[in-house]
């Protein structure tokens, strides 16, 4: 029995499914868009959102050493660890810049590293942080859609057009 086990396996060994999700978050990010069956679509959705979010909160040095100097410490703690946000706010009261500074940049470090895990390719983790996570910067979640696409040709599968969605400006 199953009980209490997370995630789908697709009908692959775990090294395969790994790697195929793997190659799909990063096509995800590169193209903006895949075309794939509605089970591989939802076993990838929430990995990719949880990157992106990581992105969003922890990516841009400059914004968090702005919410740090401003002293705003309920934006830093929603945004951050409890650890990472009290350093910043001690850094940024004692006046020190080059400490503050060196502390955000090692936030934002090792968030692209921690993305980095799953994605290979530096490309892609550099648009990631610069071009698709700025997009969302105001919002909350929901980064992803799943259109139904019908069933494909061969084997009756289910497919899905998995995008990100495009902030209305």
């Amino acid at each position: 029995m199953r009980h209490r086990v997370a995630g789908k396996q697709l009908g692959r060994d775990s090294k395969h499914r790994k790697m195929m999700r793997r190659t799909m978050i990063t096509q995800l990010f590169r193209y903006e868009q895949i075309k794939t069956t509605e089970a591989k679509a939802k076993s990838i959705r929430a990995q990719a959102e949880k990157m992106i979010t990581l992105a969003r909160n922890r990516g841009d040095a400059d914004r968090l050493i702005d919410l740090a100097e401003s002293g705003k410490a309920e934006k830093l703690n929603t945004l951050l660890t409890d650890a990472q946000a009290r350093r910043l706010l001690r850094e940024a009261e004692a006046g020190e810049t080059d400490a503050l500074e060196r502390e955000a940049r090692a936030i934002a470090v090792h968030a692209q590293r921690m993305v980095a895990r799953d994605i290979h390719d530096r490309e892609i983790v550099n648009k990631l942080f610069h071009e698709i996570a700025p997009r969302y910067l105001e919002r909350p979640g929901g980064y992803t859609r799943m259109v139904k696409l019908g069933p494909r040709k061969g084997d009756a599968a289910r497919m899905v057009q998995l995008s990100l969605v495009e902030e209305d400006v």
